[in-house]
Formats: structure tokens, sequence, C-alpha cells
């Protein structure tokens, strides 16, 4: 399942944390993710019609935006996206 994580530039304290929680769920997850990191806005913040950073986008869909979530509430979303 790819993750799809958009930081602002210069990375706020909320996208540091975001990917110190993404390096826990590779760890967990394995093979089973993967993570594809943008920073600034680009074609895809505009094709999600994201309004801040940081956001994840799972199975096409957004999920979480500014703010990191928390791992509990990360893990529902990846499930919810299909993940098992």
């Amino acid at each position: 399942m790819i993750i799809e994580v958009f930081l602002s530039i210069p990375t706020c304290s909320g996208g540091v944390s975001l990917m110190k929680l993404l390096k826990e769920i590779e760890q967990e997850y394995g093979d089973k993710v993967e993570i594809v990191t943008y920073k600034g806005r680009n074609e895809l913040f505009e094709k999600y019609n994201l309004s801040a950073a940081p956001a994840i986008v799972v199975g096409g869909l957004v999920r979480i935006m500014g703010l990191c979530p928390s791992k509990e509430s990360l893990v529902v979303a990846l499930n919810e996206a299909g993940l098992e």
C-alpha cells in the first residue's frame, strides 16, 4: 500500500514528528507499505486539494491533513484503506 506524505518547506515540527511515526509504521508493516514523501507544493498537492501540511494520502484518499496523528489514528486510517 502506498502512503503519500506531503511536508512543508521548511519542515514544521508536525512534519518531523510524522516522519518519526512513519519510520515506526515502516518497521512494523515492512513490505506491506511504501512511503513516498513530497516536500513543498507540487501538482499532487493541488490534485488532492490539500490546504495544509503535513498531509497523508493512503489509497488515493486524503486521510490526515494539517497535523501529525497519533500512531493509533494512523493505523486506523491504514486499516480503513485495506491494510491488514
